[in-house]
């Protein structure tokens, strides 16, 4: 099992930590370029577009990346918040550790509300974004401490893959998103530590029923990403509509939407839940027959991406 510790997060945290105008200042993105990485898009996939308007559908693509970060940090903030008071008497170091991972998730916010306005400016119009992040955080931090740190960690670790495998990888991509995606991953790398840390000690304190409640409760807040993504692809096809100025006929709507949302599912499930260090994590904390209810749940969704957990 891969070990941890808080005293090396925040060290690490404390020599990388950067300021929103470090990260921002000027820049600016470059419509010439793609935004989204091939391997997280949708858009090459779609064969009625020609390439410049699958270059234009990464624009939108992005948008929505950057908003669904912020959107699941304003669930995320307060989780590690809460749970760092736990550690307020018995380990100082680990509250330190946890209280500057809130702080962060909070800057990570503000970036990307930031983000979204530079994008917005660039493209000449105010996209259609999920909204109601606070309701849905609400909804989220109802659930089972276990169940919001499980999903918390598909959501860390993901980050990292996305960077590692995504965007460093991709030549074509504007050097503004790759530049913006290396700072969020610098930060994010240990948060997905601490994560993990602190999933394995709430699972710990759990007897066999709360263990229980937490993959039931793991398995809904799935179905509710997934009823995220459904609803940010059809605005995806909504914007780019707009960008490019026309309508889709009914055959073409339908084929950029199954293709992008195809394309979401993978990036924020997928590319999560079968990552090395979440599979490690969650084989840890949950039996064979929970991680059955778990893969038979994921498996509804992600039919043309291995499923297993």
């Amino acid at each position: 099992m891969t070990t941890y510790s808080f005293a090396g997060c925040l060290q690490n945290s404390q020599r990388i930590n950067w300021r929103l105008d470090e990260v921002l200042g000027d820049r600016d993105f470059d419509p010439r370029k793609r935004w989204l990485p091939q391997a997280l898009s949708g858009a090459d996939a779609v064969r009625c577009l020609d390439d410049d308007e699958k270059r234009k559908l990464t624009h939108v693509e992005m948008a929505a990346y950057a908003h669904l970060f912020g959107y699941v940090e304003e669930f995320i903030a307060p989780k590690i918040a809460e749970l760092a008071c736990d550690h307020r008497e018995s380990d100082r170091t680990a509250f330190h550790a946890l209280t500057s991972f809130a702080a962060e998730e909070v800057k990570h916010m503000t970036l990307f509300r930031l983000l979204r306005d530079r994008i917005d400016a660039k493209m000449g119009f105010g996209l259609q974004l999920v909204g109601d992040a606070e309701g849905t955080a609400t909804y989220v931090l109802g659930k089972s401490p276990g169940a919001v740190l499980l999903l918390t960690a598909c959501i860390e670790w993901f980050t990292q893959r996305h960077y590692r495998e995504c965007f460093v990888e991709d030549a074509t991509l504007d050097p503004f998103v790759r530049h913006v995606f290396k700072m969020h991953w610098l930060e994010e790398s240990q948060h997905a530590r601490m994560d993990h840390l602190e999933t394995l000690r709430v699972f710990t304190a759990s007897d066999d029923a709360e263990r229980d409640r937490a993959v039931d409760d793991l398995i809904d807040l799935v179905a509710a990403v997934d009823g995220l993504l459904q609803m940010q692809a059809g605005f995806d096809v909504d914007n780019l509509s707009r960008y490019l100025g026309r309508e889709f006929d009914q055959r073409a709507r339908e084929e950029i939407l199954a293709s992008v949302l195809r394309a979401k599912r993978h990036t924020f499930l997928a590319s999560g839940v079968t990552h090395p260090r979440f599979q490690e994590l969650f084989l840890e904390v949950t039996t064979p027959a929970q991680q059955e209810r778990v893969g038979a749940a994921l498996g509804a969704l992600l039919a043309g991406d291995a499923a297993t957990v």
